[in-house]
């Protein structure tokens, strides 16, 4: 069964007063975008490669020349080393106000329309809707298919549950369910270590 991509679409704040440079936005955009990549969810409470800053339309794209300039806050997406490298110079469409043609492009992900391009699988691949090319174009760009994505996914909700199972230590007086608890903490534990390995392995 498909689960929803993500939970919360990022919001960039109004009236954000203007920076020098583009970098002095890094903690507010960090807020803005949740704590995630824009492009593929990523938490980057675990992240394994630091988050940087992307520029929607690119600095420099491929084949035309825009006037955007580059501290534009709104133009700047908070995203993963991975996202941010496949992205890179690409703009398809080589005009500066159309992000894509329903086929080739990107759309900003503080968009409702992102968010509907994908879906997790059971196990938490990014698969893009059937019915969508885009969906598919920019899952192909930004190569959302590698399995780091899958793996970050995964430690992400094995991380949640383990704090749940904390929380009912911590609180509850039922000795035969604190028992019961304690067998699924430790099981758990040691599913997020093994995820945490494969994490490793796939950054080598």
């Amino acid at each position: 069964m498909m689960q929803s991509f993500r939970d919360i679409t990022p919001i960039r704040r109004p009236n954000r007063r203007e920076c020098k440079h583009y970098y002095s936005y890094l903690s507010t955009l960090r807020e803005d975008f949740n704590y995630r990549c824009g492009y593929c969810n990523d938490h980057d409470g675990l992240r394994i490669r630091s988050f940087t800053i992307d520029h929607f339309v690119p600095q420099n794209p491929e084949g035309f020349a825009h006037n955007i300039k580059p501290n534009y806050y709104y133009n700047l997406v908070y995203a993963c080393r991975y996202c941010n490298a496949e992205k890179r110079n690409k703009w398809p469409t080589k005009d500066v106000n159309v992000s894509h043609d329903g086929t080739i492009g990107f759309i900003d992900p503080t968009e409702e329309d992102y968010t509907k391009l994908f879906r997790r699988s059971k196990s938490g691949k990014i698969i893009p809707s059937e019915d969508s090319n885009l969906a598919k174009y920019i899952r192909k760009e930004l190569k959302l298919w590698l399995p780091i994505h899958a793996l970050m996914w995964k430690l992400e909700r094995m991380n949640n549950l383990i704090d749940q199972i904390e929380n009912e230590l911590r609180t509850t007086n039922d000795q035969v369910l604190k028992a019961q608890l304690e067998q699924l903490y430790f099981l758990y534990l040691k599913k997020y270590r093994n995820i945490q390995k494969s994490v490793f392995i796939e950054n080598e």
